[in-house]
């Protein structure tokens, strides 16, 4: 009996482990055959490690090769939460090295992760320090940190980056995937303690390291654009300021200069509006910049000529139920260059009236006011001009004569500006003028000048304007712009600022503004400066911008070397 009991258990134990071995061979085929790639997937993530290689910012060189934006290798401390055994330890010593709070350093180690973020892009003193506490499960990572080799200079127009070296604003923004690349990767083996074990073989993907950006932007010019800048406003304390210097041949800007500025390395530390670029972000009524644009039509179509006559009423004129004022003194009778050279705007007004609500809006919207240049710039704005149909009947046509019922921003008049200077033509402003890739070969040259449109006949542009702008400088509202060495061509604008409700004009807001372009005959630069509700008892534009502009051209020329014009017609 009892060996009938074990044959019987034996036999319950065979079948089991059959069973057993059956259900084995199921589970292990289908982990072959059906489930292979999930556990593949699964070894691999044990086993492997994907490490980014990351790609390289490209540079922001000026228009000589001198770098304004680059970005340089530096070390950020990393931890793995899962190695640290005395975290409270880690973290006394972590915080006194890394200058942090003891407690954020604690939560920071307390994370369910393999790897949490200590402190990104520290210096020298802090690696060091790092480094002498060998602690376990404290790791150093090589990242590339953005600088700004020269402070603020041309701040606005680089913008800057977030600390993942993503453009924010300026050209880092509208060139960022340019300048960005393509990250790579490579995979590393670890074994059951997870150690990095390096194989031959081991996949890889190389990074594309972004392109550098070639600005425009001249920097010596620049920089001496900003130093005449901020001499004037510490002159006059106003509320902003800008200055733009621009090739009227090519549209190519070589300096843009706003005030306040900032710091794009520590640019947390500045408030936003010391950010904005203003050049292309605000906009404001030109005033009597404006009348040179307008005049240059009238003599297009042949409704007046430079010398024709008209009365100026004195200094104070009813014209279509309103009283206008000249500010610049009381006169007679001018000519129509005279008209210009001391900005009367009576006899603007007047001759602005030949043309017609229509033929003047025509003429001005070739000029594209009210829209974008299209500069490589972000956060541009495109001004204002209504259309004809919202104008008023009687008084839109002398306001937009005289500058007002019309806003532009400083790059876009310029841009329009410089039509008379080049010969009559509306070029589309560059900043970026090319592109160079990884290898330092030139990737991709953008095409310069873009012309937009024929705006002005030359012989107007050329023939007509150019003596009269030279007149203003020489003999009217732009005196403070004449130069020993250079002929100087400009037009000064002086404008009272809308209140805040509209409707009505401010009789303490104003904005100075001058522009200007040189050598005369042979133009190389043009320069507009604007200075917003200046202080100290002045604003007219021939006392607080014409100075700057004279001294930006001045030098500029010297830098460029440009042969004094005046001195060489003196020695003939």
């Amino acid at each position: 009996m009892p060996l009938k009991k074990h044959k019987f258990w034996a036999n319950i134990a065979g079948v089991l482990l059959i069973m057993i071995f059956l259900a084995l061979s199921v589970h292990i085929g289908r982990i072959q055959l059906i489930d292979h790639e999930k556990y593949i997937k699964l070894a691999k993530v044990q086993q492997c490690k994907k490490i980014e290689l990351p790609a390289r910012r490209g540079s922001i060189l000026d228009r000589n090769g001198s770098p304004l934006a680059e970005s340089l290798q530096v070390g950020s401390v990393y931890a793995d939460p899962a190695e640290i055994e005395d975290i409270s330890y880690v973290a006394y010593h972590l915080s006194k090295a890394l200058k942090l709070n003891s407690s954020k350093v604690v939560n920071l180690l307390n994370k369910d992760k393999r790897f949490a973020w200590i402190k990104r892009k520290i210096g020298d003193e802090e690696l060091n320090a790092v480094a002498k506490l060998s602690l376990k499960g404290i790791y150093v990572k090589h990242e590339n940190h953005r600088f700004y080799p020269n402070g603020k200079l041309g701040s606005h127009i680089l913008g800057f980056t977030n600390i993942d070296e993503k453009g924010l604003e300026g050209v880092e923004l509208s060139c960022d995937n340019v300048l960005s690349g393509e990250s790579g990767y490579q995979l590393i083996n670890r074994d059951a303690l997870q150690r990095q074990i390096i194989t031959p073989d081991a996949e890889i993907q190389l990074p594309r390291h972004g392109d550098n950006v070639v600005l425009t932007i001249d920097a010596n010019i620049q920089r001496l654009a900003e130093e005449e800048l901020e001499n004037a406003c510490e002159k006059w304390m106003p509320l902003s300021a800008t200055a733009v210097v621009m090739d009227p041949m090519t549209g190519e800007v070589l300096a843009m200069s706003n005030y306040p500025t900032y710091d794009p390395n520590h640019f947390k530390k500045y408030p936003p509006n010391t950010r904005r670029n203003l050049a292309i972000t605000d906009c404001y009524e030109p005033g009597s910049l404006m009348k040179p644009v307008v005049i240059s039509g009238i003599f297009d179509q042949g409704l007046v000529k430079p010398d024709d006559v008209f009365f100026c009423n004195n200094g104070a004129c009813n014209l279509e139920g309103r009283i206008l004022h000249d500010t610049h003194g009381g006169h007679g009778e001018l000519t129509v260059s005279e008209i210009i050279a001391y900005s009367s705007n009576i006899g603007m007004a007047k001759v602005g009236m030949l043309m017609g609500n229509e033929r003047m809006y025509r003429y001005l919207k070739q000029f594209n006011f009210g829209e974008k240049t299209g500069v490589e710039l972000p956060g541009e704005i495109g001004g204002i001009f209504r259309p004809v149909k919202q104008w008023s009947k009687k008084y839109s046509l002398i306001s937009i004569s005289i500058g007002h019922e019309i806003a532009v921003t400083p790059l876009q008049f310029i841009t329009a500006f410089c039509s008379i200077p080049n010969g009559g033509l509306l070029l589309r402003p560059k900043i970026v003028k090319s592109t160079i890739n990884s290898d330092n070969k030139r990737k991709e040259k953008f095409q310069s000048p873009q012309i937009v449109g024929r705006v002005i006949s030359s012989n107007v542009a050329r023939t007509i304007m150019n003596p009269i702008l030279m007149k203003v400088v020489t003999e009217g509202t732009g005196k403070n712009a004449n130069l020993l060495e250079y002929d100087v061509a400009g037009k000064t604008g002086t404008s009272q600022k809308a209140h805040s409700g509209g409707g009505r004009y401010s009789h303490e807001k104003y904005v100075g503004s001058f522009i200007a372009y040189a050598p005369a005959e042979r133009p190389r630069i043009c320069v507009l400066v604007m200075i917003n509700e200046p202080q100290n008892g002045a604003y007219y534009g021939g006392t607080v911008a014409a100075p700057v502009v004279g001294e930006i051209i001045r030098r500029s020329l010297v830098y460029l070397g440009e042969e004094p014009s005046k001195f060489k017609m003196a020695m003939q």
